[in-house]
């Protein structure tokens, strides 16, 4: 395939793309044999799956860059790396969501409006057929009368799998609808910042040079591996300079959505200076009494064992301070629940502050911030 150039193309809107192949060429037949890449009618080119709205994947462009140059071919590049901001990737996730629970949805109506028309192609016929009335297998209509029933057995059918898919698109149409909301939920943004937070601290390693291996030989000949501090250099440091800028950023938006939640209420303000051994907690909408708390942890007991006896092991739990949603002290609670709470051999799994109303507190086992 001498003289024969592709491009690897990627932009933010577009995606990862090898644009010049031919079907059925020794191009096409390579990239198709990766399940990473997908033909792409609307790009009438390779696209990298998952690579729209992203940062380019060089892991993936420089394999699939090698495989095409064994074949002979001269591959470029033209990476386009520029990101808008974090704040504009959301923007525009929250618009591509809401278009496709729009399209969704008209598509779930049309599926829905062919299933009745279906099956009242069906029943027009079995409205006909007198009630028990058997096909005449002697009589002159009996193929004409077979031919109809089979139709409409058929229709009847094609009604209930078109009426199954309209129901499944308009429940993707719903997921979509509430894909901001869920994704803004306290605990999963929570949740995104601890990822966040370790992925920008796993890239510092790699900036820092942990965890390079240097190949050796023993005192008996034999080769091994050892572990050495290697800064990178050159391209590769600059690429994770660019992951860690981005992580930073990502981090500073999500703490920054975070601390939206709590000031209206939405998330606890629940952490190590505000809550003490002996305190409540609210998680997953069950009270749990305070074990230990902990600068990024708070220790609480299991309800999937009974309270234990005096003296004897409790055990416990630790659970991160975004997944609390309230917090009470213990004059708060009920006394009633208190005291049930710590009799050994007391079901806490079952047991609830809601179950104790008289002393005034009204105990909710919901989820409130």
């Amino acid at each position: 395939m001498s003289g024969t150039t592709l491009t690897i193309r990627h932009s933010y809107e577009s995606g990862t793309t090898v644009e010049g192949t031919e079907k059925n060429s020794p191009a096409h037949h390579a990239i198709k044999a990766n399940r990473s890449w997908t033909w792409s009618r609307y790009a009438r080119a390779w696209l990298l799956r998952s690579s729209r709205h992203r940062r380019p994947k060089y892991g993936d462009i420089d394999i699939m860059e090698q495989a095409l140059t064994e074949l002979g071919y001269t591959v470029t590049r033209d990476i386009d790396e520029t990101m808008p901001t974090v704040e504009q990737q959301e923007a525009d996730l929250a618009e591509r969501m809401g278009d496709r629970a729009d399209r969704l949805a008209e598509r779930a109506d049309k599926q829905a409006s062919a299933a009745a028309a279906t099956r009242e192609k069906a029943d027009a016929v079995f409205r006909n057929i007198p009630f028990g009335q058997p096909m005449l297998v002697d009589h002159h209509s009996y193929n004409a009368d077979r031919n109809r029933r089979e139709r409409a057995s058929n229709n009847l059918r094609k009604s209930f799998e078109q009426a199954d898919y309209a129901a499944e698109l308009s429940r993707r149409s719903n997921t979509a609808a509430v894909h901001m909301g869920a994704r803004h939920n306290p605990v999963t943004v929570g949740n995104r910042i601890a990822k966040l937070e370790s992925d920008r601290r796993a890239v510092q390693r790699r900036l820092d040079g942990e965890g390079a291996l240097e190949s050796y030989t023993d005192e008996h000949g034999h080769p091994c591996e050892r572990s050495v501090t290697r800064p990178p250099q050159g391209e590769a440091r600059e690429r994770l300079l660019v992951d860690a800028a981005e992580l930073d950023e990502q981090i500073t938006y999500w703490k920054r959505v975070y601390a939206e939640l709590q000031a209206a209420g939405k998330a606890s303000t629940a952490g190590p200076d505000t809550v003490a051994k002996g305190d409540w907690v609210l998680v997953r909408g069950d009270w749990y009494r305070v074990r230990r708390v902990n600068k990024k942890t708070v220790s609480v007991p299991s309800h999937l064992v009974t309270a234990p006896e005096p003296g004897k092991r409790e055990w416990t739990n630790t659970t991160p301070w975004h997944e609390v949603r309230e917090h009470r002290t213990t004059e708060q609670m009920p006394a009633a629940f208190v005291d049930a709470y710590e009799t050994p051999g007391t079901n806490r799994l079952r047991l609830a502050p809601a179950q104790f109303p008289d002393d005034g507190h009204d105990g909710d086992r919901g989820d409130t911030a």
